[in-house]
């Protein structure tokens, strides 16, 4: 495993393609934008998606994919979800049986609605779950990139494979732990994303903690919900990769899907706000995804049906929220 190919060059493939750089592995990061690779090789900064942060002077970009991969040991998928099929067609053909694949990745395939593990098992074959884990948490690209101490959790089905990555990529300043709980992991990573958007929505029309404390505890049991229809393990939803994530995103402005819901509430349109940016807030696919997934499962999903309204049937946003706190009453503790 000593050599490693970050694929994707947005922020959180950028710090953490330097973050193992700087734990002095053999890492190189392959970057779809020809400025992007240019910025990063001469001048040592992602300019366009993780600005003012000086990379490590070991840290190589690079254009070709298939030429990078086959040289690699480890591929880690730092794209977004939308485009991950793309991506994984392009890296069939050179695949091994002794790569390790790390997955960043957080969203459903908007059409399949398939989790991205379960979009690779369709084009590498099954089987590649015994190569494959998923890293998630609560983790802020800036601030690892900046070595803020960052807690995460790897989940696979391979044990060994677990144990042996968790130790590879550990330090002092990136603490992991392993799960068997891949599905759940998967679900949380995703779901919380939309429940940033409407954190942000929150925060865009004034309100307080008491009102984001109120959607994060609700979200999570709305995730939960979600996730243990889908086969997870309840208390996935209640750590790191779940709550930690969501609290993050939710309470934390750094999060582009916080943004994005916060500019939704103050009056912009989301198509000015995706043109605005070449940065990806994953949020927008999965709140597509989770309304067909809540429906096809005939799941309740309050709050992420009015996050897809506002998005995309043009409600407003006060109203979602009073629509929200309107509904019936009921116990607390409903995840069925």
């Amino acid at each position: 495993m000593d050599k490693i190919l970050v694929i994707g060059g947005g922020s959180w493939g950028t710090a953490f393609a330097d973050y193992l750089a700087r734990q002095e592995k053999k890492v190189r990061i392959w970057v779809r934008e020809k400025e992007v690779i240019a910025a990063i090789n001469s001048n040592r900064e992602n300019t366009v998606f993780l600005p003012g942060i000086e990379l490590a002077e070991n840290l190589q970009a690079c254009a070709d994919l298939k030429r990078e991969a086959v040289r690699a040991d480890v591929l880690i998928l730092a794209v977004p979800s939308k485009f991950i099929r793309t991506v994984m067609q392009s890296l069939k053909s050179v695949l091994r049986d002794e790569h390790v694949l790390v997955n960043l990745s957080k969203g459903f395939e908007s059409d399949s609605l398939k989790t991205i593990s379960q979009v690779a098992a369709e084009i590498f074959a099954p089987g590649i779950s015994r190569q494959w884990l998923t890293l998630s948490g609560p983790s802020f690209a800036r601030e690892l990139a900046k070595q803020h101490p960052t807690a995460v959790v790897a989940a696979s089905d391979n044990e060994e494979l677990l144990e042996r990555m968790q130790n590879h990529f550990s330090s002092s300043i990136l603490r992991i732990y392993r799960s068997s709980d891949l599905q759940g992991l998967e679900v949380a990573g995703a779901l919380k994303n939309v429940m940033a958007i409407a954190s942000g929505m929150i925060n865009g029309l004034g309100f307080g903690f008491n009102t984001t404390a109120s959607l994060v505890t609700r979200a999570n049991m709305e995730i939960s919900r979600l996730g243990i229809r889908m086969g997870a393990k309840a208390e996935t939803f209640w750590g790191l990769g779940g709550i930690g994530d969501l609290m993050l995103t939710c309470f934390g402005s750094l999060s582009r899907n916080f943004q994005l819901g916060r500019k939704i509430a103050l009056g912009e349109s989301l198509v000015m706000i995706e043109k605005s940016t070449p940065m990806v807030a994953e949020g927008v696919e999965t709140t597509k995804a989770v309304h067909l997934l809540a429906e096809k499962l005939i799941i309740d999903m309050p709050i992420s049906r009015e996050v897809h309204q506002v998005l995309f049937a043009g409600k407003d946003v006060r109203q979602a929220i009073s629509d929200l706190m309107k509904r019936s009453l009921k116990s607390e503790w409903n995840l069925n």
